[in-house]
């Protein structure tokens, strides 16, 4: 979501430059302007400026959203590893003590000759 947010603000740019450098032609009787060598009315121009902000607020929020979701993963990554280290060690330190513990030999019991 991080890329996609900043691919539309990319895009959203572009789209604000090109509305900027529209020319006009300088008739007042005739008010189309030029976008890329096409001509374009105001109506056109201000739809594409209205494009490009929702993509800018809308890219925005996706970047910001994208950024909250990465931060959150790498903590509970995080956290998992420090979980992981401490079964770890306390595996490896149950391990020694039964290593080291021996176990008690039980003595048989005497054979009664009551029978």
């Amino acid at each position: 979501m991080l890329i996609l947010g900043l691919v539309l603000i990319v895009v959203a740019a572009v789209l604000i430059v090109l509305g900027l450098f529209t020319t006009g032609n300088g008739d007042l009787d005739d008010p189309t302007a030029t976008l890329l060598g096409l001509p374009v009315g105001s109506t056109t121009i201000f739809v594409i400026g209205l494009v490009a902000g929702v993509l800018l607020l809308f890219g925005l929020s996706l970047t910001k959203w994208g950024g909250k979701h990465q931060v959150k993963y790498m903590k509970q990554k995080r956290q998992m590893r420090d979980m992981a280290k401490t079964l770890q060690d306390a595996e490896t330190k149950s391990e020694t003590k039964t290593e080291t513990k021996t176990e008690p030999k039980i003595a048989p019991e005497p054979k009664s000759e009551d029978a």
